[in-house]
């Protein structure tokens, strides 16, 4: 399976839970300028952001007050406010495209992520409306704050020199043995994969009776040349530590185990100060946009009208 550069774009999903037992009816819990905020949209509502892993609104949740919940709200229906107020779009395609690498960088399959959203009781049509909203909130921090950052040459240079790996060209070439989540047995088939590594059994004996990723089996669980940049954190850091013919431990991510075996590593030659600047650049600048971001919704919140209703 080819993965193609993209944006990393790793996944936390929330869908706020039914705050009581039985049918909840309907009603107003916020109002935020002109805009209303009704409980069965916070029972709905999906913020998707940049982290490195993948969790349920019950596990996110649990410790937040309701209040805190609500807060979340707010602060999207802002940001599309100002998104609107300064004509920010996002587009179908671009949706899709996001959808897309989310699957290449998780190694998973259309029926995967459609289970998974399933579990998680998020709709498609709500999760792509998360994830419109992320590419909204980050397109706005980009002309409202991202310009007031003065990012200087020597500033540049001081990241290069501190993170030169981040910047070295480099490809791995893998196999995987992937257990679904979605298995009751998910770890003991994975357990029990793992001994007959072990005992010697062959990788590619193991893939083709024990993967679930059906895609890559059929090949021996070759998936094929990888670039670095685009696995996840948990794949990513396993994947750098191997020598080719040697695979891994249990690797335990969002979506179920994994056993990778690396065949093949290629190592380019580390970019240039020249040629890292422009990413350094974006990075500093998006690092730094980040820690603003709170101040703004600060500012934003004094200038508008709210009002929670519980």
């Amino acid at each position: 399976m080819k993965i193609i550069t993209c944006i990393v774009i790793v996944i936390i999903s929330f869908i706020f839970p039914v705050l009581c037992a039985g049918e909840v009816m309907d009603r107003i819990i916020a109002i935020v300028n002109d805009d209303i905020i009704t409980l069965k949209e916070a029972e709905k509502h999906v913020q998707v952001e940049k982290e490195g892993r993948f969790v349920s609104i019950n596990e996110y949740m649990t410790n937040l007050r309701l209040k805190e919940k609500i807060d979340l709200l707010i602060d999207d229906v802002l940001i599309r406010q100002e998104a609107k107020r300064m004509k920010i779009d996002v587009e179908e395609k671009e949706v899709e495209g996001i959808i897309e690498n989310i699957k290449k960088q998780y190694l998973i399959d259309d029926t995967e992520l459609m289970q998974k959203l399933k579990d998680d009781n998020i709709s498609l049509d709500d999760f792509k409306v998360g994830l419109k909203n992320n590419v909204l909130r980050s397109r706005l921090l980009n002309r409202v704050i991202s310009p007031e950052v003065n990012v200087t040459e020597q500033d540049l240079r001081q990241y290069y020199d501190k993170h030169k790996e981040e910047f070295i060209d480099e490809e791995y070439r893998l196999q995987q043995i992937f257990v679904s989540g979605q298995r009751e047995d998910a770890q003991k088939r994975i357990i029990e994969a793992y001994k007959l590594l072990q005992e010697g059994k062959p990788f590619e004996v193991v893939v083709k009776d024990f993967s679930d990723d059906k895609k890559s089996s059929a090949t021996d669980g070759d998936i094929g040349f990888v670039k670095k940049i685009d696995l996840i954190p948990q794949l990513r850091d396993v994947a750098g530590m191997l020598s080719p013919g040697v695979y891994s431990s249990i690797i335990t991510t969002p979506y179920g185990f994994h056993i990778l075996k690396l065949v093949e590593k290629k190592r380019g030659e580390t970019m240039t100060f020249e040629m890292a600047k422009e990413a350094i650049n974006e990075k500093i600048i998006q690092e730094e946009s980040e820690k603003r971001y709170n101040d703004y919704i600060v500012k934003l919140r004094k200038g508008s009208y709210i009002e929670v209703k519980i």
